[in-house]
């Protein structure tokens, strides 16, 4: 078997984007399950910028059955109240797998992107919203963190389930890991690092020493970005400066999943594919990305211990 395929096998996306959603998707949750599972994938995990993905899960698993593992996750955007105890409470009870801090309702996203100007921001009736910018500073000068997070920490770390940073900036992620660790969380994502984010190398090695797993992203090999423009240049469109901070921070400490699901990108199978295959012509090795696509991935889910699947 090709060496791109044979590490597909067993690898497990904790980031994509399925419909039903506001934004226009290239696949549903059982499209996609079904193609992740013919590609020989062992677990995908179902991101919703609006809410919870944990109340799908049932029935995607009662159609596809064993093929594949699938999970939901919350995002705790404005539409779910933003910072909401009682929203993290349920969706964990729903069986959720990860908690996102906030993403298109962040301030730091706000701040550098707008809004609305993704197409499933866009508001579509009379009664119009204005987004309300989250934060987890409730005194930006003090930089105290709210009690809500503190509160949806201590649930993160009571079901033992992983906590995404979102689309927060460099400093609320540092506090966050602090507040985290402190709170007994055992599993933290910084979520592509960047973009949006906007950490440095430095800040993510930092990151990465105080406990957290960093994540880079398949869709950052795709150049199609002219659909959602940003006052900066945008992501690095190259594989290249996502080496350099793989290499930086190390591939125990690394997470590579997918984020796609966009209509202008390949599917987030082929996707993942296409990633592995460019990290293996920049010199990562197969046992790194082993470590980045599979075990890495199934500690932070949780999940048990597969068998290392050699390459050919």
């Amino acid at each position: 078997m090709r060496q791109d395929l044979q590490l597909l096998q067993g690898a497990i996306d904790t980031h994509s984007h399925t419909s039903p959603s506001l934004f226009p998707r290239v696949c549903d949750n059982v499209e996609y399950a079904r193609a992740a599972a013919a590609a020989g994938m062992r677990a995908v995990v179902f991101k919703f910028h609006h809410g919870d993905t944990s109340g799908r899960i049932p029935i995607v698993r009662q159609i596809v059955g064993d093929e594949i593992e699938v999970y939901g996750g919350i995002t705790l955007n404005n539409p779910v109240g933003g910072f909401n105890p009682f929203a993290v409470d349920t969706a964990i009870r729903m069986g959720a797998k990860i908690v996102w801090m906030p993403t298109l309702s962040a301030k730091n996203h706000l701040e550098k992107l707008g809004a609305p100007h993704f197409p499933g921001q866009k508001q579509v009736g009379k009664v119009r919203l204005q987004e309300k910018p989250l934060t987890i500073f409730a005194d930006d000068k003090r930089r105290k963190i709210l009690p809500e997070v503190r509160t949806i920490c201590r649930l993160i770390a009571g079901a033992g389930i992983c906590l995404s940073t979102g689309h927060l900036d460099p400093g609320e992620v540092r506090a966050l890991i602090k507040l985290a660790k402190n709170e007994g969380v055992k599993n933290i994502i910084v979520q592509h690092p960047e973009y949006i984010v906007d950490a440095t190398i430095e800040e993510q090695i930092e990151f990465a020493r105080m406990g957290a797993f960093i994540e880079h992203l398949a869709i950052f090999c795709f150049t199609h970005w002219g659909a959602y423009p940003t006052k900066k240049d945008g992501p690095p469109n190259s594989v290249i400066e996502q080496v350099k901070m793989i290499r930086a921070v190390g591939p125990g400490r690394t997470i590579l999943a997918t984020d796609l699901g966009q209509i202008h990108n390949s599917p987030p199978w082929e996707g993942l594919r296409v990633f592995i295959q460019l990290l293996l012509e920049h010199s990562i090795k197969p046992a790194e990305i082993d470590a980045m696509i599979r075990r890495n991935p199934a500690k932070i889910l949780g999940l048990r211990a597969a068998p290392r699947k050699k390459s050919k």
